[in-house]
């Protein structure tokens, strides 16, 4: 059987490589045009490599010359490893042999071109050998090779280089397009149409600013409030106002419980008319006016069981694509996602690792994505039914007694976060701590269990607040006696250490006010010394939570007002705004003010 390649070596052209250096030398005005395209791995050998990373420093300070480079590899010890003298003097004399006297421009290009397509193919060659050993391991999920591939591939692409992209034939028709856009939709006050989606519900447009580009949203809520068929409602008024595709994976409806969703809001058709199908003949006449409709619309559902987050992500790069339309996500729901391999048997890590994988799905393809998710039980036990960014699952919350490290030497009330944004936040797994500043505190009354730490103070915490253990997060309700935190000193000239300390006992304390601090992410708290976990909505650029207010039904008959809060805008103010909900059809309206 025969090698792939009859080649021992990679694909390259270093006479290539030593033409184009020689020429930079002798002719440096061309080098303006080679610098955006020619990187210095892009050479093959490590001389050239070495002497074309010279020759971007010494252009940075207009000494481009050949006399100043050989001044300056000698200094930095760099001469006798690329050559000596010889070196330079060699490529010199190629440039002369091989370069024209005129029309240098273009054999250039062509000396570029030579060479970037040989870094490209030595790319394509290093990423298919890994793919091909990843295919052979047998655990191996088959989306996230797809995902791994397809990553090894639009990093290729990107390295393309691409002419005429800025033509005035492609700027003026962008130009013309771009206003007539804008003034399209003018009249409707929808704004920045470019990078925001509307949702249809003008209160909730006018807080968020619409549905970002490139946004993980959270659309949270207890069983049963309406959270599947409010991102049903956005889902149609997307389509419907702006005619863009739209992919929803369900892991808890069906295709068809979703359609017919989107029928009876279309249609204002109760929804039991259609699961039993008791339609009268105005009602089916409707009916099929809808799916007239339906059917022009590029909504696309996938409800797989059993869904992993590869998957998603494979399945969502794979359909934008395709299609080159798809615009939105939207998942039901969280909870359910589940990952292919199992790194931890913590729970919450993996859902702070979807969340997280989530976020760059919405950055790469830039599309906003809306993800579903519960709430705990606890406001349930509340008077109070708003809920708080804490009510989020596996989320935390730290007593009001707890101090927060604030520089490396001094500590801070939590209560002194109020009047002022202090920095007290820290990153790990940096050497050092770098300080940023918190975004939000909230308060609210929760339960407190305390660990006592061994020649410690107690850390007082809610029972779903992660502590760092050895390389690991933890919620403090499955730690157990003798396990190790991480607790972080700081030694002599401004370093620091992590030391093992053992919990020796966590109990119950009271129920008493607790503060939600909500960071930025990559960080964590630093609370007596011991290092607690940024919560894992940190990821989401805009939470929204549903619960119905009973003091402000009125005694209706049939629909309910939901409160819409927004609890987190990354990007604006947050909120409260109210939807009146049609049970029957499961639809939703923008409430005015008359009505209340």
């Amino acid at each position: 059987m025969h090698s792939i390649t009859n080649s021992s070596f990679p694909p390259q052209n270093y006479l290539a490589e030593e033409i184009l250096l020689g020429s930079i030398l002798i002719n440096p005005r061309i080098f303006p045009q080679i610098i955006p395209i020619i990187k210095t791995h892009s050479f093959f050998l490590e001389c050239h490599q070495i002497i074309y990373k010279n020759l971007i420093t010494l252009n940075q300070y207009n000494k481009l010359e050949a006399i100043q480079l050989l001044y300056y590899l000698s200094e930095t010890n760099m001469l006798n490893v690329i050559g000596g003298v010889d070196k330079i003097l060699e490529i010199m004399k190629q440039s002369q042999i091989f370069m024209p006297s005129i029309q240098i421009n273009i054999y250039i290009k062509e000396i570029v071109n030579l060479i970037n397509d040989k870094y490209i193919k030595r790319l394509m060659i290093q990423y298919g050998h890994n793919i091909i050993r990843l295919a052979y391991i047998n655990n191996f999920p088959t989306p996230q090779l797809y995902n791994r591939a397809s990553y090894y591939l639009n990093s290729t692409l990107k390295k393309v280089p691409k002419e005429n992209l800025d033509n005035f034939e492609d700027l003026i028709g962008d130009l013309l397009i771009n206003l007539a856009v804008k003034n399209r939709y003018k009249t409707k006050d929808i704004k920045h149409i470019q990078e925001y989606l509307s949702s249809g519900f003008q209160n909730i447009d006018q807080i968020t600013g619409g549905l970002s580009n490139g946004d993980l949203i959270v659309l949270a809520g207890r069983p049963s409030t309406g959270k599947t068929s409010l991102a049903i409602n956005i889902a149609y008024n997307v389509s419907n106002l702006m005619k863009i595709g739209i992919c929803i994976f369900s892991l808890e409806m069906s295709k068809m419980q979703i359609l017919q969703k989107l029928i009876s809001i279309a249609s204002s058709i109760p929804s039991q008319h259609l699961i039993f199908k008791t339609l009268n003949n105005q009602e089916w006449t409707e009916i099929q006016n809808i799916c007239k409709d339906l059917l022009s619309s590029h909504m696309y559902i996938n409800d797989s069981s059993n869904m992993s987050i590869d998957y998603i992500e494979y399945t969502a790069r794979i359909l934008k694509k395709e299609t080159q339309h798809v615009e939105l996500i939207i998942i039901d729901y969280l909870q359910l996602i589940h990952l292919e391999n199992k790194y931890t048997k913590n729970r919450s890590q993996e859902l702070s690792y979807i969340t997280r994988k989530l976020k760059l799905l919405a950055q790469d393809l830039q599309v906003p994505v809306i993800v579903l998710s519960q709430l705990n039980r606890n406001i349930e036990n509340r008077q109070n039914k708003q809920p708080i960014l804490s009510d989020l699952r596996e989320s935390g919350c730290i007593s009001v007694s707890t101090f927060i490290k604030s520089e490396p030497i001094n500590q801070i009330h939590i209560i002194n976060l109020f009047p002022k944004y202090n920095k007290f936040i820290y990153h790990l797994p940096k050497k050092r701590n770098i300080n940023v500043t918190d975004n939000k505190v909230k308060i609210e009354l929760q339960y407190i269990f305390s660990s006592k730490i061994t020649n410690y103070n107690l850390l007082n915490l809610t029972y779903n607040h992660k502590l760092y253990l050895k390389y690991k997060w933890l919620q403090q309700n499955m730690i157990e006696e003798n396990h190790y935190f991480i607790k972080s000193l700081r030694g002599w000239f401004n370093t620091y250490i992590l030391e093992n300390v053992y919990n020796e006992s966590i109990k119950y304390k009271y129920f008493n006010k607790v503060y939600d601090i909500e960071i930025s992410n990559y960080s964590n708290l630093i609370c007596d010394d011991i290092i607690l976990h940024n919560s894992i909505e940190q990821d989401a650029d805009i939470v929204m939570m549903l619960y119905q207010d009973s003091e402000v039904q009125h005694n209706m008959n049939k629909d309910k007002i939901l409160n819409i809060f927004i609890c987190k805008n990354r990007n604006g103010p947050t909120g409260i705004c109210r939807l009146l909900f049609n049970p029957e059809n499961t639809s939703f309206i923008t409430m005015v003010e008359d009505q209340l």
